[in-house]
């Protein structure tokens, strides 16, 4: 196995840990010994064993003897500090292993290098800086989150190829009217599952009777969030208000609550209203755009964007996109992303 494979296997495994480690990073670990793979290991959920304990526990006692000899990947460099779990780098250095691959640095002051430092105080041989921007690519929530106080905020919207993200509601046709197709749904779903929140406004709130809840997939289940620009107001159970009382400068408000909620990252499903805002006020890291193929001639248009972006094209950006298709069914998905400061 290269070193290229071994980080890329961790980086499959790593996205299995998906919203259940927020706040953490998403981490997979591979053990190598002659030619074969001893034990693989993920993060599973915030508070229990990180990857790489999980792949030394599933080391079998009959190849305990060959960890010397062996080969630890992971995708971010081990912990040095005592969390909620020992630290990991300590766990390596005990494991006998003598050689540690590692994707890239962790950007938290309470890591950043000093896990490195410990394990090659030890004695062990650590490689540093293997497919580092797909390893970035993976956990560019926590990246931005650490660089910046933000959480990354991923916009995300349906629009027709007319240039709609709702039809005309009518007593007839009450709304919401459905854009994209089902494989899509299942797919934002899917999308929910990986955010530490999901974010509507006040008006899709009201009108939509929106659940944003995790329910054509099995995964963790975000922090919903309702925004409001006009004040506070009764929300369900389960749902926190950020409410902007008679504030002057509402978008100022929506980056302070961002600041202080200790999400990694956010996806908001609208409206129309704030999602353009957040356009303007450049709150916004990352957009998704499924087009339908639905044509609605009236309606609510869908959100501009600034003359000057362009969809990337996935092949160019590190990393697999399963989750990112270009087309799934007969929906294309467009991403632009901004403000890239998880590389």
């Amino acid at each position: 196995m290269t070193h290229s494979d071994g980080i890329l296997q961790c980086l499959t495994l790593a996205k299995q840990g998906g919203g259940y480690v927020h706040p953490n990073p998403w981490v997979g670990c591979v053990i190598v010994a002659e030619g074969r793979i001893l034990a693989e290991g993920y993060h599973k959920k915030a508070g229990q064993a990180h990857a790489e304990v999980e792949a030394l526990r599933a080391v079998a006692p009959e190849d305990h003897g060959l960890l010397p000899s062996a080969t630890l990947y992971v995708n971010l460099e081990p912990c040095s500090h005592q969390g909620k779990t020992p630290p990991c780098a300590e766990a390596i250095i005990e494991s006998g292993i003598r050689t540690v691959v590692v994707g890239t640095l962790d950007p938290n002051p309470l890591v950043a290098g000093q896990g490195i430092q410990k394990m090659r105080d030890a004695g062990i041989d650590v490689t540093l800086g293997i497919e580092e921007a797909a390893c970035a690519w993976v956990n560019r929530r926590f990246f931005h989150s650490m660089r910046t106080g933000m959480p990354y905020i991923i916009l995300k919207w349906a629009q027709s190829p007319d240039g709609f993200i709702d039809g005309l509601r009518t007593i007839e046709h009450p709304g919401p009217h459905r854009i994209s197709n089902p494989e899509s749904q299942v797919l934002v779903h899917q999308w929910r599952s990986e955010e530490a929140g999901v974010l509507v406004g006040w008006g899709t709130y009201m009108a939509d009777d929106s659940q944003l809840t995790v329910r054509e997939v099995q995964g963790a289940q975000p922090q919903r969030i309702l925004w409001s620009s006009r004040g506070p107001w009764d929300v369900e159970d389960g749902w926190k208000l950020w409410a902007a009382k008679k504030n002057p400068f509402p978008w100022k408000a929506f980056e302070r609550f961002a600041r202080e909620s200790g999400l990694r990252s956010i996806l908001v499903e609208g409206g129309g209203a704030t999602l353009q805002a957040l356009i303007n006020q450049g709150l916004w890291n990352e957009i998704r755009i499924l087009h339908g193929s639905q044509w609605i001639e009236e309606g609510v248009e869908a959100p501009k964007l600034p003359e000057d972006l362009k969809a990337l094209d996935k092949a160019s950006l590190p990393g697999d996109w399963e989750h990112l298709p270009d087309h799934i069914g007969d929906n294309r998905i467009d991403l632009y992303v901004a403000q890239p400061t998880f590389l």
